[in-house]
């Protein structure tokens, strides 16, 4: 390898990713090509030169107020925030000094810039924590001399803590980003012993069991696709010496970039790439003494914390890990949130479906509504479905506004966890620094362990731990925010909200609606908040001007004049009810009601909170409402009003019989919190899959409309009620989904661009509700070959109207749901399609059984 000093200097920039820099460096560190430690020294020396040459420059100066995660206005800023940065750089540092590479110079130098880089950061069981304790765990070591080395691993030894005590990660969108890290932590500060526990491994198993018979996988947050894997899986196997790790490594290394993230279209390695990657990668773990062996089928329900709190997360239907075998995986986890970047709202998802090794379903990447992933959407009759892209709220319609309140259990303080109003010093990842008193709204998530103070939580743990499930209402805040269209300002300017890629709510100028009832909801009923009568008295009004931020010295409380100008009781002529209405200037207004002291259990009692609103003004360009909820001064960014799903899971199972899978989830309160949903799901061994989806709506759902979604990334064919795509075009495989056709639905397509340039149609099955009637939904995927039509699949041709023609109820897919809701679904061979028959029977008590031969 040739050193070129001079390119490398030019890469080195003042608002450059630090981390991908120092990623390079580890990558020549431990590549054993010939030049590679003298490569990752220069860089290692160059980098630490630069900060130097910074930090003379910005004496003095604090710096950017506002680094990014992973970058800031000079190297030095980068290397104070970017978690990842402050990670490998040390991790480099430790390598180099373990094989002599590590000048005195240098390392003198390094130890100053640990001095100035380091301090106590975030805690709590995610990847930004477990990288800067990397960092901080490695330099305790490296300058055991230096006064700050017992506050570093203080630091470090408490985010092992927060992973090793619960046994696992809060984090389900991420994989490859933490697990491996805390394997490495735990490595750096001797806990051998702990890494080998039967704890540890339980946590292992979850990872392993995510990895399909043919190494494929889905990470359903932000991340990478199933080659991330391997690094975590070949190091849980050096830990544990357990050969089934490495097996799992071993497929997810040949499976290359094969099943796709961000639009990817990869393959799998060749025989001869793979020789070459398993020697280079997995190789020298036989001379440890493992050797890649079957792990057991992965089939079940997967729980998060699996020795400690057992939250069920994901239901996996796989009967067997030989190669090939049918494999899908379900989210049944009623508690995510972006936050922890998945999102709250993916309850009964499938994020993964294949066959004969191919990648028929899956999540690619993170979205944050129900519409733009796999599952169960519900929402106003009136609105584009399933998700607003074009069409989207109108002006003189009451539309019922509510969210998931349990939420707040990860963002309420606690006697152990206290509340911090404002950013302490050493979090300096996110974004401009807050700081403020309990006034604040919203309040920030800043918690401080009061029995391990180091670092700061973003969340509470103890959310985690079914610990806060008590909150006691006082004050209610309905936060509006109105932008100018075309206008120098933007409403997260006012209130933070989170990756807000849909436009939402330009205006022309003023917006005026009107809101009633708000209320809280859940087992024990509704309980309204305010009475109609009394709407206007403990209401505290508060106005942020345009683009102003929403701290407590920008907030305004307007004058009487002001108040009554903008906030009014009204009758609603329709309704014969009163109203609130609220004239929204462009900025930001806060209506607090107050005095209240409402205790309520957030699971067993009240678990969603909202509110009606109905536009006045011209709504032809609104898509969303900018509208936050606020309870004590406490939101989140997954908090949303518009048909969020919530729901608490009740019940999941599953069971096997021979190479076929069953698999079941039942919610509570999802949607409203009247209404419940149950999703049944069938895995047979040729790789057919049926989703029966029971949606039981309450009176708070009447004259909604919802039914299920399906992604498909392209689509080539379909009927009036079935849809067929290429799956894999080089494998000649196809995909048909059929949906039961029933009078009074809508089946249809929409094109659904999304997040991170991902691209696809979602095809639905629609239906309006009524109160009190339950609807099934049956939906059912087949695999098949590319020479053969969707048309002779389905066995359905739609002629003249006709939805079944005759005949055709004898050939395809057939379908039946009898009056006690069991559904029977028979494949039928017909010309084109020669399919060996085959019925697939799935009761509503869960009974199932699929007959082959039929």
């Amino acid at each position: 390898m040739v050193l070129d000093e001079r390119s490398l200097r030019d890469e080195l920039k003042p608002a450059m990713e630090v981390r991908r820099f120092l990623g390079k460096a580890l990558e020549e560190l431990g590549g054993g090509a010939t030049g590679g430690a003298q490569s990752a020294h220069l860089r290692l020396k160059l980098l630490t030169e630069a900060w130097s040459a910074d930090r003379a420059k910005e004496q003095g100066n604090p710096g950017d107020p506002s680094p990014t995660a992973h970058s800031g206005s000079s190297i030095r800023q980068t290397l104070r925030s970017c978690f990842f940065s402050q990670g490998y750089y040390f991790q480099l540092l430790a390598g180099l000094k373990r094989i002599g590479a590590a000048d005195d110079r240098l390392y003198d130098s390094a130890a100053a810039l640990a001095q100035d880089v380091l301090r106590p950061a975030e805690r709590d069981a995610n990847n930004r924590s477990f990288f800067f304790a990397i960092g901080q765990a490695h330099a305790a070591r490296l300058f055991p001399h230096l006064p700050e080395a017992e506050s570093w691993n203080r630091y470090a030894e408490a985010v092992w803590s927060d992973w090793y005590d619960p046994g696992d990660c809060y984090e389900p969108g991420y994989v490859a980003h933490n697990i491996k890290q805390v394997i490495e932590l735990g490595l750096i500060l001797g806990k051998e012993a702990e890494l080998r526990s039967a704890k540890a491994a339980a946590a292992y198993r979850r990872y392993r069991e995510q990895i399909s018979p043919t190494g494929l996988a889905v990470q359903p947050g932000d991340g990478g696709h199933q080659a991330a894997y391997v690094d975590a899986l070949a190091l849980m196997a050096e830990v544990t010496g357990d050969g089934t790790f490495l097996w799992a490594a071993q497929q997810a290394l040949f499976a290359g970039g094969y099943g796709g993230y961000y639009n990817a279209e990869g393959r799998r390695l060749s025989a001869a790439e793979a020789a070459g990657a398993y020697r280079h990668k997995l190789e020298p773990f036989r001379a440890l003494g493992v050797e890649p062996a079957m792990p057991p089928a992965a089939g079940g329900i997967q729980h998060m914390y699996p020795c400690t709190y057992r939250i069920a997360d994901r239901l996996i239907l796989n009967a067997s890990m030989e190669q090939g075998k049918p494999y899908a995986a379900f989210y049944v986890n009623d508690r995510m949130e972006t936050l922890h970047h998945a999102h709250e709202d993916n309850r009964g998802e499938l994020y993964h479906y294949e066959a004969d090794g191919v990648m028929y379903l899956s999540r690619t990447g993170w979205h944050k509504w129900a519409g733009q992933t796999n599952t169960f959407v519900v929402g106003d009759m009136a609105a584009e479905f399933p998700f607003c892209y074009s069409s989207g709220l109108r002006r003189n319609r009451w539309y019922k506004a509510s969210a998931n309140m349990r939420m707040l259990r990860d963002y309420m303080a606690s006697e152990r966890y206290e509340q911090l109003y404002a950013t302490p010093e050493s979090f300096r990842h996110a974004g401009e620094p807050v700081s403020g008193d309990e006034t604040m709204k919203p309040l920030p998530h800043f918690f401080k362990d009061r029995l391990s103070p180091y670092g700061v939580f973003i969340s509470n743990p103890e959310g985690m731990a079914g610990k806060n499930e008590v909150l006691t209402i006082r004050d209610v805040t309905i936060s509006i925010n109105t932008f100018v269209r075309g206008g120098k300002h933007r409403f997260p300017n006012s209130i933070p909200w989170y990756r807000e890629y849909r436009e939402a709510a330009p205006a022309d100028g003023p917006v005026e609606l009107l809101l009633s009832r708000l209320h809280i909801a859940g087992p024990k009923g509704m309980l309204r908040l305010i009475d109609p009568d009394t709407l206007l008295e403990g209401l505290k009004v508060d106005f942020y001007e345009d683009g102003k931020k929403g701290t407590p010295e920008e907030r305004r409380a307007l004058t009487p004049d002001e108040e009554s100008r903008y906030v009014s009781v009204v009758r609603d002529e329709r309704t014969g009810t009163k109203a609130l209405k609220v004239i929204c200037p462009p900025g930001r207004i806060d209506l607090t009601w107050g005095g209240m002291e409402h205790e309520v259990h957030l699971t067993d009692g009240y678990q969603r909170i909202g509110f009606d609103y109905m536009y006045i003004s011209d709504v032809s360009e609104f898509l969303r409402t900018p509208i936050r909820l606020m309870v004590n001064g406490m939101t989140c960014r997954s908090m949303y009003i518009d048909h969020q799903q919530g729901g608490v899971l009740r019940e999941s199972a599953s069971e096997m019989q021979g190479q076929d899978s069953y698999g079941s989830m039942r919610y509570e309160g999802v949607y409203t919190h009247d209404s419940h949903w149950t999703r049944q799901t069938l895995l047979t061994e040729e790789g057919y899959l049926l989703v029966v989806d029971r949606f039981a709506p309450g009176a708070e759902a009447d004259g909604m409309a919802g039914g299920p979604v399906w992604q498909l990334p392209r689509l080539d064919e379909q009927g009036v009620f079935w849809f067929d795509m290429t799956a894999d075009a080089q494998r000649g495989k196809k995909l048909t989904v059929y949906f039961h056709p029933q009078r009074g639905r809508q089946y249809g397509v929409q094109f659904q661009p999304k997040l991170w340039h991902d691209k696809a149609y979602a095809v639905y099955d629609k239906a309006v509700f009524e109160a009190g009637r339950e609807e099934t939904f049956v939906s059912v995927m087949v695999p098949h070959d590319a020479d053969v039509s969707g048309a002779a699949v389905s066995g359905k041709s739609h002629y003249h109207s006709r939805l079944v023609g005759p005949g055709e109820d004898s050939q395809g897919i057939v379908t039946e749901v009898s009056p006690d809701g069991t559904v029977t679904v028979r494949l039928l061979p017909s010309a084109e399609w020669r399919v060996a028959p085959i019925e697939l029977t799935l009761r509503k008590d869960g009974g199932w059984r699929v007959i082959r031969g039929s």
